[in-house]
């Protein structure tokens, strides 16, 4: 059986267990999309298949592939969040992913008030960096052909890291090598095949990746 690992920046391996992603986590997204603001956090999964940690995303044919850009937690310890306040404990590395979107799928998923799994959970569709024990304060962001499409801060979500934690290892405990994608901000957009993409936060650029077919 084939097992999915994520590296760290020292080169260590980790076994990924979990991929949950929570969904509606910044006010201007949710605007652009027409979407309602949660009361409370709410998470959708995705698949260990989904899992890339390459510098290449291919394109289903016939369908429209959106790039989402996230700060992506790696969980460090099993269990269940006690407060608010230890949840930063479970953290052990964060990094910059991409959790890649069959819109067209995901809106007629919505519409029939169906989950969205399998808009959301395609091979390769859950893009992460390796990952680094430095939290990312800074502006994280993700650049098409060298133009800045999306830009956000962890300061502008609705539900903080810790609160996201706390919340979901209340309701599924989490394992050590869970990972959790945080949220996107504004500038969701289609990829063709040739474009290049850039992620990263300030000044660090974590991957550059090409879209193929």
């Amino acid at each position: 059986m084939k097992k999915y690992h994520i590296k760290k920046k020292n080169g260590d391996e980790v076994l990924v267990r979990n991929i949950y992603c929570i969904g509606r986590n910044y006010s201007a997204h949710i605007k652009e999309l027409k979407n309602t603001t949660p009361k409370e956090p709410f998470f959708f999964q995705k698949s260990l298949p989904a899992l890339n940690t390459t510098n290449r995303i291919y394109l289903s044919k016939n369908e429209e592939i959106q790039y989402e850009v996230e700060v992506v937690l790696l969980i460090g310890k099993n269990g269940t969040s006690a407060s608010i306040k230890d949840s930063m404990s479970f953290v052990s590395g964060y990094t910059i992913g991409i959790d890649l979107t069959k819109r067209n799928y995901q809106t007629q998923l919505k519409n029939d008030k169906l989950p969205w799994l399998l808009s959301k959970s395609f091979l390769g569709s859950a893009v992460v960096s390796d990952f680094t024990e430095q939290t990312i304060e800074e502006d994280f962001w993700l650049n098409l052909n060298d133009k800045k499409k999306q830009k956000g801060n962890s300061k502008q979500m609705i539900f903080s890291f810790a609160e996201q934690i706390h919340f979901l290892s209340n309701k599924i405990p989490l394992i050590e090598g869970d990972l959790i994608f945080t949220g996107t901000p504004e500038g969701v957009g289609p990829l063709k095949v040739g474009d290049k993409i850039e992620i990263g936060f300030g000044d660090i650029t974590l991957n550059k990746l090409s879209v193929l077919d």
